[in-house]
This record gives C-alpha cells, sequence and structure tokens, in this order.
C-alpha cells in the first residue's frame, strides 16, 4: 500500500476522532490533563474551538493525501506529469505546521532526550523506573501520533512530487541549497553548544544558576541529567555539521562494516526532520511556561537554567532548513547520477 493511501486514512481516522470529541464533550489530555496545561497552544483556546480546528487541520492533510493517492492511480502505466505537484503539498505543509505549533509541547522533547538514559537507568533504579512510568500520559501519545502522522504526510507528499514533479525555483536548485545550506547549519549548531556549555559548567560552577540550588543538586546528583541532555547536544550538533560534511554522504573508511558506504539521504532526513519539528513548539512552550509563571525575575538571576531553551524555535527552524537543504542536495545529486555507486562516491 502507497504511503498516501495509508496517510488518507490516518488523518481520516483522526479527523473524525476530533470532532467526535468536540461532539460529545469529552475531555482530552491536553486540555485539565496536561503536566502543564497552558504549555501547547492549544492552551490558548476553549477546548471544543481547539478540537474542532485540530479536527480542520486533519482533514486538510486527509484530503490533500487523498488527492495524492488519486493522482497516483490517473498516473500510474504513464508518465509523470511535471508542474502539478506543488498545490496540495504547499496546503499540507501549512496545515502540518499549524497543527504541530498547535499541540506539541516541550514535553515531547524532554521525552525524547531523557528516554536512552531511563531505559538504561531502569532496571537499577526505582525514581527512574516511576518517572518512565509516569511520563508516558495521554498528551504524550497524542503528541507523537501528531508527529508520527505528520512525518507520514510528508512521506506522501515526497512520493507525490516524485510522481508529479513541480517546477524547481532558482532557490531550491542543489546549487543554491549548497550555498544557504552551509549557512543553515552555522546557525544550527550554535543553540545546541550553547545548552550544552551552561549543563557542562554546572560540574564545577554555578554559572547562571543560585548556588544554594546548584550545590544542593550537586549533592543529590540531579545535575548529571543536565550533563545527560548536554552530551546529546553535541552529538547533534555535529550530526548536523554532516549535513554539509562528506560524511554526511559517505560514511569514513575508519567506521567497521560500514565504512565507504553511501549515507542514505533519508537516514540523515528523518531524524533531523523529527528534531527540528519537535524543536519549534517545544521552544514557543517553554517561553509560554516562562512568562506565564511570572518568573521572568527569577530567570534573568538564573538565566542559565530556562535562557537557552528560548533558542530552541531558531534552532528547530534552522535544523529544518539545513534538512530541506541536505534534501535538495541530494535529489539533485540522484537525479544528475541516477546509476552512482559506492566505488565512485569513494573518489569524490
Amino acid at each position: 500500500m502507497r504511503y498516501t493511501t495509508i496517510t488518507a486514512t490516518y488523518w481520516t481516522l483522526a479527523a473524525g476522532a476530533g470532532l467526535l470529541l468536540a461532539a460529545t464533550g469529552t475531555d482530552l489530555a491536553l486540555a485539565d490533563r496536561m503536566p502543564t496545561p497552558t504549555a501547547a497552544l492549544a492552551g490558548l483556546l476553549p477546548l471544543p474551538v481547539f478540537l474542532v480546528l485540530a479536527a480542520a487541520l486533519a482533514a486538510v492533510l486527509a484530503g490533500t493525501a487523498g488527492r495524492f493517492a488519486a493522482d497516483s492511480r490517473t498516473d500510474d502505466g504513464g508518465p509523470a506529469r511535471p508542474g502539478t505537484g506543488a498545490g496540495p503539498v504547499v496546503v499540507g505543509a501549512v496545515a502540518s505546521g499549524m497543527l504541530i505549533l498547535l499541540i506539541l509541547t516541550a514535553g515531547l522533547l524532554a521525552f525524547v532526550g531523557y528516554l536512552p538514559l531511563a531505559v538504561v537507568m531502569a532496571p537499577f533504579h526505582e525514581g527512574m523506573r516511576e518517572s518512565l512510568v509516569r511520563g508516558v500520559d495521554t498528551s504524550l501519545l497524542v503528541q507523537v501520533a501528531v508527529v508520527a502522522g505528520v512525518l507520514l504526510w510528508g512521506a506522501a507528499a515526497r512520493e507525490h512530487l516524485r510522481r508529479r514533479p513541480a517546477a524547481v525555483p532558482s532557490w531550491a536548485r542543489p546549487e543554491s541549497a549548497a550555498r544557504w545550506g552551509r549557512w543553515a547549519v552555522g546557525v544550527a549548531v550554535v543553540p545546541p553548544l550553547v545548552y550544552a556549555f551552561t549543563r557542562f559548567a554546572w560540574m564545577v560552577y554555578p554559572l547562571g544558576f543560585d548556588r544554594e540550588v546548584w550545590e544542593a543538586g550537586r549533592a543529590e546528583g540531579s545535575l548529571l541529567a543536565g550533563v545527560w541532555l548536554g552530551a546529546f547536544a553535541v552529538v547533534g550538533a555535529l550530526l548536523t555539521l554532516g549535513l554539509v560534511q562528506r560524511w554526511g554522504e559517505v560514511v569514513p573508511s575508519w567506521v567497521p562494516v560500514l565504512g565507504g558506504r553511501r549515507v542514505r539521504p533519508a537516514a540523515a532526513i528523518v531524524p533531523a526532520a523529527f528534531v527540528s519539528v519537535v524543536l519549534v513548539p517545544a521552544g514557543i512552550s517553554m517561553t509560554r511556561q516562562i512568562f506565564e509563571r511570572e518568573v521572568a525575575l527569577e530567570i534573568v538571576e538564573n538565566w542559565a537554567a530556562a535562557g537557552p531553551t528560548l533558542l530552541w524555535p531558531l534552532w528547530g527552524l534552522a535544523l529544518g532548513a539545513a534538512t530541506l537543504a541536505y534534501a535538495l542536495r541530494r535529489g539533485g545529486e540522484r537525479q544528475a547520477s541516477p546509476d552512482i555507486d559506492d566505488a565512485r562516491l569513494r573518489t569524490r
């Protein structure tokens, strides 16, 4: 079954669920059951209004995916027809962005960041097990479903554009994407390194942090979680550099087993797109929590605690642009040399 049919079915069910909840008055986790009720932009809306709006956006995604599927059936057995594929993609992309900004919070990003540590520590630490179970609530599941659906729609849109390629503007050509992609990568690596620097500094000094709280955290070992996330951020920055480096296209020769092999574009695009999608609403929700709780003065005094999170929207946008540039560049590479093999790549 094609991505288009699966996507249309997925978002049709989502739209129906939203309308059903709105019609019956059934509560949803994104209202008063959320750990941070006002964190998502959905918290600014009355629940029925939010449900109807989310259902409408889901219906748009279902409709555009249905259009993809219909066009695919029409094109079966015939050549691709250029210049007819951009409209539904643009409409669906706007709906996807609105849905993500409406529903996602920093909770999803925190869960993804802590999950590897929690899985490793859970068998040996009761508190970690409890935190892991407590973190998987209805709100998180809804956010995961939205992200999964948006990425699925993206795969369907990509499949559609392969069948009906749109006219490529000059900025989207591989050579142009390579230029502005480098700038996007340069911006995208700064926020994670700033975040990591503050967390690493806490191991020896209360940089931008209340000394009493810092000393208590050192005694309890709670600062190690920040160091873990800081290390994760550094890894993310290094992988971001791969979007404009040769090792982002060909695995370095010193890597066992995989050395010298071509990197599949999806191996870089999918995780980078996921992180960029999650970062922007996470940063927005953190900003809202900071200022709605009237703790602005405390943030000034403890700027390193939450201050770096204010850069997350910039991080997400820059990473998204860098990922798009990488996808355009690798796509152009494939079109220019469809039969390129690993041996030729090694000689680049």
